[in-house]
């Protein structure tokens, strides 16, 4: 864990360790978690980095919801984490679009010629979504599962994601690819807060208790969530 916040140092600052520390901490007896600490250990980069943080981040959010939760739970080839509640056990995994684009440019509102200014690429940035959703399949395989996209590419937001899960929906009833069995939905965040920052978008119509879960995931910030994982007692196997 001490090498995993000396990395964080070195790309964060102090102000990341001192975060970081608190999340650690917290995580530090769920199974496996050591693994993900030598991943940020050895990170070459900040988007490397960034990418083991994200399961980082979405392990606290399930656990703020007070669910079992473990890291790798059928190995390193396999989904990054498994947790469990309400008599279900479910596989995550856990993906990234990387900053590629700036996104809008900051507004000035005491400019009298204030003007909105166009950004993204639709097409291009659905089919990303879709490329990206579709490469996660064989993780969840036909297990119950969720994808979790963490979103760092401002360019883009959750419109793109939904109308690629509808995408892959349509062609999936076409025949033209297939949808593992189990897969309940694809959780989508981003550190932008709209009228919610996490989103559940699913592929059919979801059976309790998996509407719950989607609900209770839409209901909070994801910073609530992980103030709500900070304070409980430790939910780790």
């Amino acid at each position: 864990m001490n090498n995993a916040l000396e990395n964080i140092k070195t790309f964060f600052g102090e102000r990341g360790v001192a975060y970081y520390r608190t999340c650690f901490e917290r995580l530090k007896t769920v199974k496996r978690v050591n693994r993900v600490f030598a991943r940020i250990s050895s990170a070459k980069d900040k988007e490397q980095l960034a990418d083991y943080l994200a399961k980082i981040r979405y392990a606290l959010i399930f656990m703020g919801l007070g669910f079992n939760i473990e890291f790798e739970p059928l190995g390193s080839k396999g989904p990054d984490l498994g947790i469990t509640r309400d008599n279900q056990q479910v596989v995550v995994e856990v993906t990234r679009f990387r900053k590629i684009y700036d996104g809008p440019p900051d507004l000035n509102l005491d400019d009298e010629n204030l003007t909105l200014v166009a950004y993204g690429n639709p097409k291009r940035d659905i089919r990303k979504a879709f490329e990206k959703i579709l490469a996660k399949f064989p993780q969840v395989n036909n297990q119950k599962g969720i994808i979790a996209i963490w979103n760092d590419d401002e360019d883009l937001d959750e419109s793109e994601t939904l109308t690629a899960v509808f995408d892959i929906s349509r062609d999936s009833a076409k025949g033209v690819l297939a949808i593992p069995y189990g897969l309940l939905f694809v959780l989508y965040g981003s550190k932008w807060e709209g009228e919610k920052q996490l989103y559940g978008f699913s592929f059919y119509g979801l059976v309790e208790p998996f509407v719950t879960w989607k609900t209770e995931l839409e209901a909070k910030t994801v910073f609530g969530h992980i103030q709500s994982a900070l304070s409980k007692r430790d939910f780790s196997d």
